[in-house]
């Protein structure tokens, strides 16, 4: 019966220990992914359209662009695990998360573990409705 308790004891800590680090694991994986979908989608838009895209608005409604083929996204990729949104730093041009959002510090523009991805890239990525390049 002892052995019982010091088992469900060892199990409740294990799980106190290990619960918060798979959440952070699971927030940082979901938001390099959707930074890179939206990333993506850029470059799609340009591919697509000829022009630079220049909010990610204009990725799910920009019908009157010429040569608009969109949505690129779904609008739930927009917001980032932590419940704010992505944002477009076009003087770099990349997407990423902005610095006063609710995310952690070091994951915005400019933070030491900053999560972003390039959208000016001189390689077409992959066209993300059909997955054909």
């Amino acid at each position: 019966r002892i052995q019982l308790v010091i088992v469900l004891a060892l199990v409740a800590i294990i799980s106190i220990i290990s619960v918060p680090r798979a959440v952070k694991l699971s927030r940082l994986s979901k938001a390099e992914h959707y930074a890179l979908t939206i990333s993506n989608a850029f470059q799609q838009y340009k591919a697509d359209t000829g022009k630079e895209c220049t909010s990610i608005e204009s990725l799910l409604d920009s019908q009157d662009v010429s040569g608009w083929l969109g949505p690129y996204i779904s609008r739930k990729v927009i917001k980032n695990p932590w419940g704010g949104t992505f944002a477009v730093d076009q003087k770099n041009k990349k997407i990423g998360i902005p610095i006063g959002d609710k995310a952690p510090d070091q994951y915005e523009f400019g933070g030491s573990e900053e999560i972003s991805f390039s959208y000016d890239s001189p390689e077409l990525t992959q066209n993300i409705s059909t997955g054909q390049q």
